[in-house]
Parts: C-alpha cells; sequence; structure tokens
C-alpha cells in the first residue's frame, strides 16, 4: 500500500535524520490540534514500521512535530536502535511501549487521549514534558535513565495519573515547574511505591490532587538523593495520608513552602522513613488534616542530618521514635516543648527524650534539664498513670524538681531548720515552752537556737537539749510534737536531697 504524502513526507525525513514539522509558526493548542485534517495526519502503524526500522528509518529517530497520531501507537516488545520523538501531536488513542526496549521516548507538549502503557519500558530518556495525558501512565517496573515530566499534566478517571511502582531509574525522577496530577482512585494519583530511583526525586512547583486517595504515594522507595517537595508546591487528598513515604530511603527531604492537606486523617504519613541527610520541612510549609490523628505523622522516623520543622505551619504531630542529629530547628527549646505538651496525640518519651540528648550534647544543660522536667510532668498528666502515681510524681516535682533539681530539697531543708529555730526561741524562750533542766545552767538563747537546730537538723546534735527540755505546760507539749514534725520533714527532705542528688528517684 502507497503511502499518503503527508506520510512519504515523515519517512524521508527520518531517512535523513531530520525532524518534520508539520506545524511551523502555527497554533499548537488542543483546539487547533483537533482541527486537523488528514494533511496533517500520521498513522500509528507507520510510526511502529519506523520504530522497529523496517521502513528505512535512521538511528536519529523518529521526530515529529504538530501532527495527529491516527491510531494507537503499539511498541510492545519492540526492540530498536531507532528514537521517538512527537512534539506538539495528537494522540487521540494513546501509547503502548510495554517490553519495549528503545534509546528514547520523548512526548513534549503532546496531548495524549489515553492511556500510556510502559510498564518493563526499558530507555535511557523518557519524556512527557508540557504533555497533557488523559488517562494512566502506566511505568510499572520500567528501567529508565531519566523520567522527566516538567510541566505535564496527567489526569486519570478510572486509575492513578501515574502509576510507576517498581520504577528504577539510573538518574532523576522530574515532576516539577507546574507538573500536574490528579484522579479520583483510592490507590493514589502519583505511585512510586518501592520505586528506585538513582539522583533526585524532584518535585518542585508541582500540584497533586486526589478526591478518593493518597495523591504522593512514595512508600518503600528509595531515592539516593534529593526529595524535592518544595517552592510552592501542593497535595491535597479527601483522605487521609496526602502524601506517603511509609518505610521510603531518600537522601534528603525538603519541603520549605509546600502546602499539604487531607480532609480527614494525616496529611503525610511517613511511618519508617530513613532520610541519609537532612529533612526539612520549613520556611512556610503547611500541612493540615482532620480527625484525632496527628496532622503530621513522623513516627520512628530516622534523619541522619538535621531536623527543621515550621512548627506555625501543623497543627498537630506524631514525633514517637524520630531521631535526629545536632540541635532542631527552631533552635528555640521552649516552642519545642510546647509543641511536645500541646500539639502531639499523647505522651511520648522517646521525643523528650530525643530533643534533651540534642540539647545536652550542644552543651545546653539548662534547657537539658527544663526538657527533661516537661516530660515528667506531661507524664503526669497524659501518661495514664495511676492515682498513687501522680501523687508522687507530683511530690517530687515539687521537692526535688523531680530528681533534676535536688537543690529543691536542699532549700526545704533550710527552710526546715529555721522554722525549727524560730519556733524554739519563741515558743520555747517567749512563751515558757522550754525550761532549765535541774542541777545545769540556766536554759539561754543560744541554749533556745540550739535546742531548734537539734529539731531541724538530722544527726546533729549541739547538746542545748542536755541544758534545756519542753516543760510540762500546752505550750511545751505544743513545742514537742511540734519538734516530732519538724524531724520528720528534716529527715524526708534530707534523704530527697540525697536521692536527688544521686539521680535515684529519676523516672523518665
Amino acid at each position: 500500500m502507497s503511502n499518503r504524502p503527508v506520510e512519504q513526507r515523515l519517512i524521508d525525513a527520518v531517512d535523513a535524520g531530520e525532524v518534520l514539522d508539520l506545524a511551523g509558526d502555527g497554533a499548537v493548542d488542543e483546539a487547533a490540534m483537533r482541527s486537523w485534517g488528514a494533511e496533517r495526519t500520521i498513522s500509528a502503524s507507520l510510526v511502529r514500521d519506523l520504530v522497529r526500522g523496517s521502513a528505512e528509518a535512521d538511528p536519529h529517530g523518529v521526530r515529529l512535530r504538530g501532527a495527529r497520531i491516527s491510531g494507537r501507537i503499539d511498541l510492545t516488545n519492540i526492540t530498536s536502535t531507532v528514537a521517538i520523538e512527537l512534539r506538539d501531536c495528537l494522540l487521540a488513542d494513546g501509547l503502548t511501549l510495554s517490553n519495549a526496549h528503545l534509546p528514547a521516548v520523548a512526548l513534549v507538549g503532546c496531548r495524549v487521549d489515553g492511556t500510556v502503557e510502559a510498564s518493563r519500558l526499558t530507555a535511557p530518556t523518557f519524556s512527557l514534558a508540557e504533555t497533557t495525558v488523559k488517562g494512566t501512565v502506566r511505568l510499572l517496573a520500567a528501567h529508565l535513565g531519566t523520567l522527566d515530566c516538567t510541566g505535564a499534566r496527567l489526569e486519570s478517571a478510572n486509575g492513578p495519573a501515574l502509576d510507576a511502582d517498581g520504577l528504577r531509574t539510573d538518574q532523576s525522577v522530574f515532576l516539577r515547574d507546574g507538573f500536574t496530577a490528579a484522579s479520583a482512585n483510592k490507590h493514589g494519583t502519583v505511585r512510586l511505591v518501592g520505586a528506585d530511583i538513582g539522583g533526585q526525586l524532584n518535585c518542585s512547583r508541582a500540584f497533586f490532587q486526589n478526591t478518593a486517595g493518597p495523591a504522593l504515594d512514595v512508600g518503600n522507595a528509595e531515592v539516593s538523593h534529593e526529595m524535592l517537595l518544595d517552592d510552592g508546591a501542593a497535595v491535597t487528598s479527601a483522605t487521609e495520608g496526602a502524601v506517603r513515604l511509609i518505610g521510603a530511603q531518600l537522601g534528603s527531604l525538603t519541603g520549605a513552602g509546600a502546602r499539604i492537606g487531607s480532609d480527614i486523617g494525616p496529611a503525610v504519613v511517613a511511618d519508617g522513613l530513613r532520610v541519609d541527610r537532612d529533612l526539612a520541612l520549613d520556611w512556610g510549609f503547611t500541612a493540615t488534616g482532620g480527625g484525632d490523628r496527628a496532622v503530621l505523622e513522623l513516627t520512628f522516623v530516622r534523619v541522619g542530618g538535621s531536623l527543621a520543622l515550621d512548627l506555625d505551619g501543623v497543627d498537630s504531630v506524631d514525633l514517637d521514635g524520630l531521631t535526629y542529629a545536632g540541635l532542631p530547628w527552631p533552635r528555640s527549646a521552649r516552642r519545642w516543648l510546647t509543641t511536645l505538651r500541646a500539639h502531639t496525640p499523647g505522651y511520648q518519651a522517646q521525643a523528650y527524650q530525643q530533643l534533651a540528648g540534642a540539647y545536652r550534647t550542644a552543651g545546653h544543660d539548662r534547657d537539658a534539664r527544663a526538657i527533661l522536667i516537661a516530660q515528667r510532668r506531661d507524664q503526669i498528666t497524659r501518661a495514664g498513670l495511676s492515682r498513687s502515681e501522680r501523687a508522687w510524681g507530683r511530690f517530687t516535682g515539687f521537692t526535688l524538681g523531680y530528681g533534676y533539681q535536688p537543690w529543691r530539697a536542699l532549700l526545704l531543708l533550710l527552710a526546715t531548720l529555721a522554722t525549727a529555730v524560730v519556733l524554739s526561741v519563741v515558743v520555747g524562750g517567749h512563751h515558757g515552752g522550754l525550761a532549765q533542766k535541774p542541777g545545769t545552767a540556766a536554759c539561754s538563747t543560744v541554749d533556745q537556737i540550739g535546742v531548734g537546730l537539734d529539731l531541724g537538723t538530722p544527726l546533729l546534735k549541739t547538746g542545748a537539749r542536755d541544758r534545756c527540755q519542753p516543760t510540762a505546760t500546752a505550750t511545751g507539749q505544743t513545742l514537742t510534737v511540734a519538734g516530732w514534725f519538724l524531724q520528720l520533714l528534716a529527715w524526708t527532705f534530707a534523704t530527697l536531697f540525697i536521692a536527688g542528688f544521686t539521680s535515684a528517684v529519676r523516672k523518665t
């Protein structure tokens, strides 16, 4: 069968290693594409033949601009050295590249009305830059050098917009600069579950939306370099977990200026995430969610470098099991304590211990002690302790600062001693509570002070009680009973001081 003139022009261009540009300076928007007639139409079967090399194809590849492709391009199982580059073209029936081995596939500025089936595709370059796809782009277990979807618009009514579970790239994945993906699929809008990305995952200035499931799922993926979800990136979902990073391993994570929201449940779920270097969700990062769970779930996340969180942009966080190196940002221990006390789903001992350890390592011992004291208070309030445990905790808090401020017990001991002395002088001397023992010298004021010291100081005996004794009057009996009580207090505060000084009562 002879080829139509426009198709013969494409054959000649491919044979010469040139681009066939049918658009020239004309419009290439959607309305213009749909108005193109037979003079701008290329059959999908011809593209297949050219890629296979059966029509004298040049290794420079099939390079076509401003054409309408008739039929679905099917390159299933084809291994070829011929690249395919379509610019500003309309593919009304989609594209199949499953199990193909090609040097490059580039659809730039195109419109695809149908799915792009490219599971297990092997290609050094795969590009959908500035392309609109009305259907799922499927790259399951594909092996690519680079995936470039810069500025692409992916929309699927029946499945994920980008389904790339098990994708492997030697270099980077670009979903950036106006990239938009939307779906109503419960499994996710953009799926990179179990992907292995050799470079960065760049989602800067991208937009992800899902009305039935997660919008961006990178669970169990490995990203060797940065994951960038910053510079105004927006992720929204009508269900829990707009962004899922469960079990992923990233070189670093940057979310500065990102806006993430879920109508139900947490906005970000990152249980078990590992970040080799820094994790930064700062500089205008916001996350919103609904329900009882934390908006930002960072449970058992391991960060090899520094941690930065914009605490003003997140209503609640779950930091249980989170570890990081160095002082977290913001540097204010007070702000972190407010977050741990008032913006976490419950008492989280490990989060306090991690924060205190970071400040202690940095040489801020006072802040570290304040954090540990705040932890004990939060434990008493929210950890579900028994009534007796709470009572003991409050008592040790008042007397010892939970073991971190033993000077409190020492001050109370000194106050007890002063009370004993005043009581001995006032009640014993001025009101007749003390009298001279028979056969001894007079009970002087100094002796009365000595009696007070004996009453208020454990193990200290001045000998004053050998000369002064309580009288049989009501005043003397009151002094005797008060003395027993003061000795009990003195022993208690002395014991607590020693226990606090030796850390015996610290329980965190």
